[in-house]
């Protein structure tokens, strides 16, 4: 996968479900519709992706699990805030799966990674040996795997108290600048060390002069 699917696909995740709120807003449906409305299509989304690569992961299985249950709580209570919750869960509970991966020592992370490269044997094989004989390349996976559930598991949980302290309209759209934010500073992170750990590399594969 390129940086541009990534970037596209990302952009498709948080964005169309926020598209159908607003939308629906706009031509007269009330907040609890319309959040509804945001999260099928964020459903939808998530089917599309799982026909045309076929497969359905677990995070995709959190996130419609997570959904289901907060539109019949919302229902139930007749509160349309539970709705709001919806990125909290899937964000949390990715930023939970990914620190506990790493009290297991095996970072999700690089399950994630290998996954994404299924199509390069050669590519897993070197990426399996130096896991087993590199303790600085399974550092590499720990220490990202740390950064980004820390930081997902943070924007889930900054984002509840918001929930009940602004109005919906403006949690609906400041939650979905606080996902994207959040990713693009994780995204942005992960660069920037990827540049740190390749200049390090040079520099080390360098000789010395005299």
């Amino acid at each position: 996968m390129d940086k541009r699917a990534l970037v596209l696909g990302l952009v498709a995740d948080v964005g169309l479900p926020a598209a159908a709120y607003y939308g629906a807003r706009a031509i007269g449906l009330d907040v609890e519709p319309a959040l509804a409305a945001g999260g099928v299509v964020g459903l939808l989304r998530l089917a599309y992706v799982g026909v045309t690569r076929r497969r359905l992961d677990g995070v995709a299985a959190v996130v419609v699990g997570g959904f289901v249950a907060l539109l019949v709580a919302s229902l139930l209570t007749g509160d349309p805030r539970i709705l709001l919750a919806r990125e909290s869960i899937v964000s949390g509970g990715l930023g939970l799966l990914l620190l506990g991966s790493v009290a297991v020592g095996r970072p999700v992370l690089y399950s994630m990674l290998r996954r994404l490269n299924a199509g390069k044997p050669e590519l897993l094989a070197r990426w399996d040996g130096m896991w087993r004989t590199r303790p600085a390349f399974r550092r590499v996976f720990v220490l990202m795997s740390l950064v980004w559930g820390a930081g997902l598991l943070a924007e889930a949980i900054v984002r509840l108290p918001l929930i009940y302290l602004l109005p919906v309209d403006v949690t609906a759209a400041l939650s979905t600048a606080l996902q994207v934010g959040t990713v693009g500073l994780l995204v942005a992170w992960s660069l920037w060390y990827r540049r740190r750990r390749q200049r390090a590399a040079t520099h080390s594969a360098t000789p010395e002069t005299a």
